[in-house]
């Protein structure tokens, strides 16, 4: 799968997510879930290939590693799992502001720009959700907060 895809496929499964309900076992395994994401990142596929022409950017571009092995994934404990994730993340939300910067138009931008705000908020929610479990294991909180 090339590039384009798979990072047409993270764009869909982060404009898809329901924080909400998420679980780590769900996201991974749900094959419905992981099929939708596919029909839509083929869609979203479809309407990129319709723009006439794609800029290319004039300095490269530092994105998340896009492969991905079950088994590995699931030999790694739940610390490393978050911890890869919000790196990986992190590391996408920077990659698309620095396209963003490059591209002053075209059909590309809006999508970028989508990207950048939902992959954001999602690093957010994922920041804060770790801070609020950590606070609900009876972790050692500060004696102030009253």
């Amino acid at each position: 799968m090339e590039l384009n895809r798979l990072l047409l496929l993270l764009t869909v499964f982060l404009l898809g997510l329901d924080l909400f309900e998420m679980s780590p076992t769900r996201l991974v395994c749900d094959r419905r879930l992981i099929q939708k994401y596919i029909t839509e990142a083929m869609d979203l596929e479809d309407k990129v290939s319709q723009c006439e022409e794609l800029p290319f950017l004039q300095q490269p571009v530092q994105l998340p590693l896009v492969g991905f092995s079950l088994r590995e994934w699931m030999a790694k404990t739940n610390q490393d799992k978050g911890q890869e994730t919000l790196r990986d993340l992190a590391n996408l939300v920077d990659g698309t502001a620095a396209a963003q910067d490059q591209l002053s138009r075209g059909c590309a931008l809006p999508l970028l720009q989508q990207l950048y705000e939902k992959a954001s908020s999602f690093l957010l929610q994922l920041r804060n959700f770790g801070w609020q479990v950590r606070g609900r294991r009876g972790l050692p909180q500060d004696d102030n907060d009253d």
